[in-house]
């Protein structure tokens, strides 16, 4: 009985296999490309170059002022902003990329960012017109190569001026504090 039972059932799965389970060719004449969200007009105060200084709050010493520039612009027909950035203080320098978008299925804004030291930054971000800032939440790899648990706040003070603060945690709670950094970017065109 269980032979006879078994056999049925590969009969049955080869049978819808073979007719009903095929790939449908794609018709690309009734596929359009939707239409870009309104939410990525808020990343244009981003676009351009510029200019910053931050202090690093808990350190002391020459590594305390750091200094840097940053790159944005749009890529993908202004679905995607690109960016690059510099950082340096007396004894460490690095380098970064990310991509910042909107995912329209989620809705939520997402971003990655990678560094020359070989750690990643993922999170996502939360605009608030009220205060015109943003909240920017993210897991990493920090560059003493441990998991750090952050948040960037950038205020944006006007077109060319963002004031900023990135907080690190060692743990998803936020209960232990790793570090923390103020600055202030300068558009430079």
């Amino acid at each position: 009985m269980k032979t006879r039972i078994g056999c049925a059932m590969v009969t049955l799965v080869c049978i819808t296999l073979s007719s009903g389970c095929t790939v449908s060719n794609v018709d690309f004449t009734t596929i359009e490309k939707p239409k870009r969200s309104s939410e990525m007009d808020r990343f244009d105060v981003f676009v351009g170059s510029w200019a910053w200084e931050a202090e690093l709050k808990n350190t002391e010493g020459p590594d305390r002022k750091w200094t840097g520039n940053a790159q944005w612009d749009w890529t993908l027909d202004k679905r995607c902003l690109q960016g690059k950035m510099s950082a340096k203080s007396h004894n460490v320098s690095f380098d970064a990329e990310g991509v910042w978008s909107w995912h329209p299925k989620k809705k939520k804004y997402i971003w990655w960012m990678f560094n020359n030291w070989g750690y990643p930054q993922e999170g996502t971000a939360k605009y608030n017109a009220t205060c015109n800032c943003w909240c920017m939440n993210y897991k990493s790899v920090g560059l003493d190569g441990t998991t750090s648990y952050g948040r960037h706040t950038i205020q944006v003070k006007d077109n060319d001026t963002l004031d900023w603060r990135m907080e690190e945690w060692v743990d998803a709670l936020h209960l232990i504090k790793k570090s923390e950094m103020r600055g202030t970017y300068k558009r430079t065109k």
